[in-house]
């Protein structure tokens, strides 16, 4: 195993694996934004905030997006198609941010091992499949919505590194979110907050996993 001496003569471990958080570091998310161009009479953080405990069961992985409609439907009073277009809207709003997928790819190049811990529901995850060209850079991923776990749990994090037997010491962590940036601090992942994609490569360069 690769070994680095620090200044204090002591030895860490080579970075070796990238994991990513996926919703504003490798594409936009923004759903106030959606809100208002779909229900522009409502005020956006206080829709999304009425929205937010069924979003959350969608996240665990204990709705459906259809039985979410349906709850939506019955709890805010608005029609079945128009939580459907907002649902399907917030999918197709979340194009990739500059540089991300391009980062992703030069990684990938250098032969770079790539992960991913998001906190996401499932019909989202499909939609990446289908319509967004980045899924097939990872060599693994903990979706919330899978193990009923969010960030910045411990057991989400503990999940990607047991199954893909990781060492955290030689894992970073990139995450848009400080607390989920201390999250994977806190089980001895190296981890970083996500500003853009110029930065991010910056950081990655310092931590000598892209070649200076």
């Amino acid at each position: 195993m690769l070994l680095q001496a620090n200044i204090f003569g002591t030895f860490h471990m080579k970075i070796k694996n990238v994991v990513f958080d996926i919703g504003n570091v490798l594409v936009r998310w923004s759903p106030h934004e959606v809100i208002s161009s779909i229900f522009p009479e409502q005020e956006p953080v206080k829709f999304f905030a009425q929205m937010h405990p069924v979003w959350i069961e969608l996240n665990l992985g204990k709705l459906t997006e259809e039985e979410a409609i349906l709850l939506y439907h019955a709890q805010l009073n608005i029609s079945k198609e128009k939580i459907a277009q907002l649902l399907f809207e917030f999918k197709n709003t979340q194009v990739p941010i500059p540089g991300s997928v391009e980062l992703l790819q030069k990684l990938h190049a250098l032969n770079i091992p790539l992960y991913s811990i998001t906190d996401n529901i499932k019909e989202i995850i499909d939609y990446y499949r289908t319509q967004r060209n980045f899924l097939h850079y990872f060599k693994g991923m903990a979706v919330s919505a899978d193990i009923g776990i969010l960030k910045p749990n411990a057991g989400i994090y503990r999940h990607l590194l047991e199954k893909y037997e990781l060492n955290p010491a030689e894992c970073v962590f990139i995450d848009d979110l400080e607390k989920n940036v201390n999250g994977a601090l806190s089980l001895g992942m190296h981890s970083f907050q996500f500003l853009d994609a110029q930065s991010c490569e910056i950081k990655l360069t310092e931590l000598d996993i892209i070649p200076k």
